[in-house]
């Protein structure tokens, strides 16, 4: 059986500085985290914003950044998530939806569910926080698109 490939089994393109490996294995290892930015990043390296979007303008730098993300997110290992979210999707067609499925679901799909409760404020004129859109809206037009949305 081969050796599984590491970030560090990566060749490193002509040119690539040391900072530059380091500001890319630690970019990788961090992007999908939570809470990660790249302005805590470049605040980690003491580094410019600017710096760093220069080093992506290199396509061997991109590409060794990209080598590194299919190393830490192998193909195959995403096919499975994918297979998981599409089981988990099944569970909005069925007649009845246990509540352990409901939590999966919520639990997978929070994020969108959040996003589709943005979408209906804005169109009934109102933020997520209750006190309306950057965009003026009259009572009229609220009232409209009320009824517009219960006339289905």
């Amino acid at each position: 059986m081969p050796q599984e490939k590491t970030i560090h089994d990566i060749e490193l393109p002509y040119g690539v500085t040391g900072q530059m490996v380091a500001v890319a294995k630690y970019y990788v290892a961090n992007k999908l985290k939570d809470g990660f930015t790249k302005e805590k990043m470049f605040k980690h390296f003491s580094m410019s914003s600017k710096t760093f979007y220069k080093w992506l303008e290199n396509p061997d730098y991109q590409k060794y950044i990209n080598e590194m993300s299919h190393v830490l997110l192998p193909t195959d290992e995403l096919e499975a998530v994918q297979k998981m979210k599409k089981k988990v999707m099944a569970f909005a067609d069925k007649q009845s939806v246990s509540s352990a499925e409901m939590k999966m679901f919520m639990d997978v799909f929070g994020y969108v569910v959040e996003a589709d409760n943005r979408i209906q404020a804005e169109k009934l004129g109102i933020s997520k926080d209750g006190t309306g859109t950057s965009a003026p809206v009259s009572v009229d037009e609220k009232k409209n698109r009320l009824l517009q949305r219960l006339k289905g």
